[in-house]
């Protein structure tokens, strides 16, 4: 997978913030969506001016790791834990952000415990190590299985990371 399809499949959950916030059109919040499913290409100029928050955290990850913004360890790295730590001190627009939304907003790992169409409902230990239950979608994942592994964001089962 392209570092850019990694990164607008971990991305693109939270566009639909964006759009909220009138920082992208509703046609470009489903354009981002079909390319995110798709493995579409989007350069990346347009990922970088669409998720400016995100690589404000990414520059500084990778300046701490003397590396490039577009490095696949830097972006894997900001995703599985950077990003939470973000949220946990509530830099950025974290400073203001509700708890449901910080919460929503980390990405956790989770377990496939049922399947719904296109909708997995997973459990997963929250920041707080309280057991959780949700329903997210299953449009990065659509071969995840009930005892998989995956990776949780938004309202997306991102990447499927094994099974029990």
């Amino acid at each position: 997978m392209k570092i850019e399809h990694f990164f607008l499949r971990y991305a693109y959950p939270c566009a639909y913030v964006l759009m909220q916030r009138q920082e992208i059109t509703q046609e470009e919040l489903q354009e981002l969506e079909e390319a995110a499913i798709q493995n579409q290409d989007v350069p990346r100029e347009r990922l970088e001016k669409v998720f400016h928050r995100a690589f404000d955290f990414i520059d500084q990850l990778a300046k701490k790791r003397n590396k490039q913004r577009w490095d696949l360890e830097v972006i894997k790295e900001y995703f599985y834990s950077y990003h939470n730590e973000v949220i946990g001190k509530g830099e950025g627009i974290y400073a203001t952000a509700p708890h449901t939304i910080k919460e929503l907003s980390r990405v956790d790992t989770a377990t496939v415990i049922a399947k719904k169409g296109d909708v997995l409902i997973v459990q997963y230990q929250d920041w707080k190590n309280n057991l959780k239950t949700r329903n997210v979608f299953n449009h990065f994942v659509p071969r995840a299985n009930i005892g998989d592994k995956v990776t949780i964001h938004y309202g997306y089962a991102v990447e499927i990371i094994g099974s029990e």
